[in-house]
């Protein structure tokens, strides 16, 4: 009797170790497909933020347009943002969404601003949320996380007078990565 409750529990056992593993790898090959639509969803969300990027520049340093084009212009970008993140909703964090969506609001008042140090501080505070935004996006679709084991298993030692100078002003500002 006592082998037969030692061969069921064996047979429990094995049964729920066989669904676990069988489950961890499901999960695990739906995680592969998951991450490359991910990938691919947020290399296009980086696009639109580095043209985003272009659009500001344009915006700020073209005295042709009138502020009616420049808000167009400006509103054609955000819009572009926006659907992305909306049409790919299910895949973006929200608050990715909620920072990137209205990166370019306001940059079309910077043309009239007059004084130097205030159209300054407005295309400072522009370039951080933009670098934030590429961190963050870098960030959330592991790229940075790939970057690090990468980097820790080729140990690369590159050197020139270029990445030198690099290196002594991160260390100057006490820049720990690629965008702090």
């Amino acid at each position: 009797m006592e082998n037969a409750l030692i061969g069921l529990l064996g047979v429990l056992v094995g049964i729920l170790i066989n669904e676990m593993l069988r489950r961890r790898n499901r999960i695990e090959n739906y995680a592969t497909k998951v991450f490359d639509k991910r990938l691919e969803i947020y290399e296009g969300l980086y696009l639109r933020v580095t043209a985003a990027s272009e659009i500001a520049t344009d915006v700020i340093e073209n005295p042709e347009y009138s502020p009616q084009q420049r808000h167009a212009i400006v509103s054609a970008g955000i819009h572009e943002i926006a659907g992305w993140c909306d049409q790919y909703d299910m895949y973006v964090n929200p608050e990715l969404t909620v920072h990137c969506t209205p990166l370019l609001m306001g940059v079309e008042e910077i043309f009239d601003i007059e004084d130097f140090d205030e159209k300054k501080d407005r295309i400072a505070q522009f370039s951080e949320e933009l670098r934030n935004a590429k961190k963050m996006i870098r960030k959330e679709a592991g790229i940075a996380d790939i970057e690090k084991a990468f980097s820790s298993i080729t140990k690369p030692k590159h050197t020139s007078p270029v990445i030198d100078y690099y290196r002594m002003k991160k260390r100057e500002l006490g820049a720990k990565g690629k965008w702090d």
